[in-house]
Parts: structure tokens; C-alpha cells; sequence
């Protein structure tokens, strides 16, 4: 049976070398830390720089966030809308060859 010394010095030594680990693991989490907070930091004077710059060139920062308008919503159409389209040359080329295409398939 080993001795209470042999014990208590194990104990000891797994304890120690648990704070060591906890320890190098807290580092790691620090720098972590460090680096997800300096993301907003730059990220707020990049746009403060950016509007900086609009004011002194004379434009409106409240309205040069908007852009150059707003998209179209809404289905967007593959093929164009198009008058008579029942005639085959009337059509586009792509569309042109699908009826010989469908009579090969016997549609």
C-alpha cells in the first residue's frame, strides 16, 4: 500500500499540471476574445471613415446608404413577352426548334 506522502504528492502533481492546462486553455480563449472584439471595432471605423469621406466630398451620408434604387421584385421572366408568338418564326432561335424537337418524342 503506498504511503499517504506518495498519495498526497500525486495528488498534488495531477493538480498542478491541471492548472497548467486551464491555464494555457485560458490564454487561448483570451486571444479569442480579443480578436471578436477588435472585429466590431474595425468594422465601426471603417464606416465611420467612410462617412467621413462622404461629408467631405459634399454628399448626403443618410442618402448615399440607399444605393442607386431599389431592384425589381417580383417573378422574373426567362423569356420576354412577345405578340403572335403562335407562328414558329415569330419565336426566339432557342425556341424555334423545340416543335420539331417534340414530334421526334411524339408529343
Amino acid at each position: 500500500m503506498p504511503s499517504m506522502r506518495a498519495v498526497l504528492e500525486a495528488r498534488q502533481k495531477a493538480a498542478a499540471s491541471q492548472v497548467k492546462e486551464l491555464e494555457a486553455e485560458l490564454e487561448r480563449v483570451r486571444a479569442a476574445l480579443a480578436d471578436a472584439e477588435e472585429a466590431p471595432r474595425r468594422r465601426v471605423n471603417g464606416l465611420e471613415q467612410y462617412l467621413e469621406a462622404l461629408v467631405e466630398e459634399g454628399a448626403d451620408p443618410d442618402v448615399a446608404d440607399e444605393g442607386p434604387g431599389r431592384m425589381p421584385t417580383g417573378p422574373r421572366r426567362a423569356v420576354h413577352h412577345r405578340q403572335n408568338t403562335t407562328e414558329v418564326q415569330n419565336r426566339s432561335p432557342d425556341y424555334q426548334g423545340l416543335p420539331a424537337r417534340n414530334r421526334g418524342r411524339g408529343a
